[in-house]
């Protein structure tokens, strides 16, 4: 009966462990999507931007109007029809994209202070 208990505690435990793994967070998925699909090419590898593309953070659009710029970009950006980007998977990257912490002010980097001239 004891080893039937272990066995059943065991199995139950292997089960829960396999559902933390599907239920992973949006934002670990969204981060992961958004680095498979390329959008740090254009737009950085934290959504900074660049030369290439925008910057997404750190105010993110909502993601229905992400998933319409995306399907629709009216822009040299790429379109990307769902079958590539699904809207659980832009959902996931907004997800994301809200977790980036916003950039340090200039005057709060010493380097950069540094380079200031005086007044």
């Amino acid at each position: 009966m004891i080893v039937k208990i272990l066995l059943t505690t065991f199995a139950t435990g292997l089960l829960s462990l396999g559902n933390a793994a599907a239920q992973e967070p949006a934002a670990v998925r969204g981060q992961e999507t958004y680095m498979r699909v390329g959008c740090y090419e254009c737009h950085g590898t934290d959504g900074q931007g660049n030369d290439a593309g925008p910057l997404l953070t750190p105010e993110p659009l909502p993601a229905e109007a992400m998933a319409n710029f995306i399907r629709f970009s009216p822009g040299r950006m790429p379109v990307y029809p769902e079958e590539v980007l699904s809207d659980a998977e832009i959902e996931d990257i907004v997800a994301w994209l809200e977790t980036v912490p916003p950039p340090p002010n200039a005057d709060d980097i010493e380097i950069l202070r540094d380079l200031k001239p005086p007044e």
